[in-house]
């Protein structure tokens, strides 16, 4: 038995520090960089020493997708080009998985694209089917406007009344009841959660933001007449489990999401978010859809929000998140705010400001219903 004992001390101690030489052994990402052409071309260059070992494919969209095995990233975070006509809309780039980084890079699903090893890292060519060399040189040396990883605003889309309708508000008297037989059902689903905080700024969390406007929201919506589903109702994952077969962890959560809607029949699904910007005076409203069949509950949406916060963008805002894509049913996805502005983070916490929220989210829930369904 002492034998045995030490045989097994034996071996744990060498397959423990197996387990420290593969962490170690990790490549790292130490910075991705974005530069475009005159002629409509890009490359997006990720910094990385040794010999990487990768993969790639292209979502039906068009994002071009890079998986960088056995590696590391310094920090998170995403790249959005100045021109919202070139062939790159915007560069994502994060650890996916403990040994993993992942780059997306948003792109016209028509654009040719080469990934190519080259000296010092991994280029990502857009526009062209052969490496674009010429457009690195340099490449390392230029500012670049890294900016946080969730960031989408479009400033092209700069809403004109910004200003003019923060003091209205909608009380809950003018708030209407559904006059019908059955309750529809409404999936809440409260952005990020559990091992996921989502946008960190100022002392807040997204995650705790997003639950606490939702849970304003409910019981609103029950009055109303709604049955209310929550995707989660406390801070925690909604997967939180061994990822589903042929889903990362990502997309595992994202799916979970997904299936409580498509699983329930729901009538409307929404997403609650909150943004961050490299901009701290950035502040407003932004309203996402992907289906055409969700664009009017978007643009009602947007009128009904505007009510009580200024919005950033006047109009409906088309992209493929996985929640708003893959549900069956009218989906957006609200970014309430940018918690990146001090104002703005000052009140998320606070249950009136919540409430305020919750309110008008309903009546522009009530409002798309009755337009869709009646």
């Amino acid at each position: 038995m002492k034998y045995f004992n030490i045989v097994f001390f034996f071996l744990c101690a060498v397959i423990f520090a197996c387990s420290i030489a593969k962490a170690e052994e990790l490549l790292t990402v130490q910075n991705v960089f974005f530069k475009s052409s005159q002629d409509n071309n890009a490359v997006v260059f990720v910094q990385i020493q040794g010999e990487p070992k990768y993969s790639y494919f292209r979502l039906d969209d068009g994002r071009i997708v890079l998986n960088i095995e056995n590696s590391k990233i310094i920090k998170k975070g995403a790249i959005i080009p100045a021109s919202s006509s070139g062939v790159v809309s915007e560069i994502h780039f994060a650890q996916n998985t403990p040994d993993m980084v992942r780059i997306v890079v948003g792109s016209n699903v028509k654009a040719p694209y080469n990934i190519t090893k080259i000296n010092g890292g991994i280029l990502i060519s857009v526009g062209s089917s052969t490496p674009l060399i010429s457009l690195v040189n340099g490449i390392t040396s230029e500012l670049q406007n890294v900016v946080p990883y969730n960031y989408t605003p479009e400033k092209n889309q700069l809403a004109s009344n910004q200003t003019s309708q923060v003091n209205s508000s909608v009380s809950s008297s003018s708030i209407n009841t559904l006059n019908v037989k059955n309750s529809k059902i409404i999936v809440i689903d409260p952005g990020h959660g559990g091992s996921d905080p989502g946008c960190v700024a100022n002392g807040v969390q997204e995650k705790i933001a997003t639950l606490g406007v939702a849970l304003h929201l409910k019981p609103i919506l029950e009055k109303m007449g709604f049955k209310v589903i929550m995707t989660r109702e406390t801070d925690r994952d909604v997967w939180g489990r061994p990822n589903m077969p042929g889903f990362d962890a990502d997309e595992s959560e994202l799916q979970a999401r997904v299936n409580i809607a498509n699983e329930n029949g729901a009538a409307l699904f929404l997403s609650i978010h909150f943004n961050a910007c490299a901009d701290p005076s950035i502040h407003g409203t932004q309203v996402y859809y992907y289906t055409p069949q969700s664009f009017r509950y978007a643009s009602i949406m947007i009128n009904d929000i505007a009510k009580v916060n200024p919005v950033y963008t006047d109009k409906p805002i088309r992209r493929p998140f996985w929640v708003i894509k893959y549900t069956t049913m009218p989906s957006i996805l609200i970014e309430t705010d940018f918690i990146t502005n001090p104002s703005v983070a000052a009140q998320v916490y606070n249950p009136a400001y919540q409430e305020k929220i919750a309110q008008a989210i309903a009546q522009g829930i009530y409002d798309s219903y009755k337009e869709i369904y009646q």
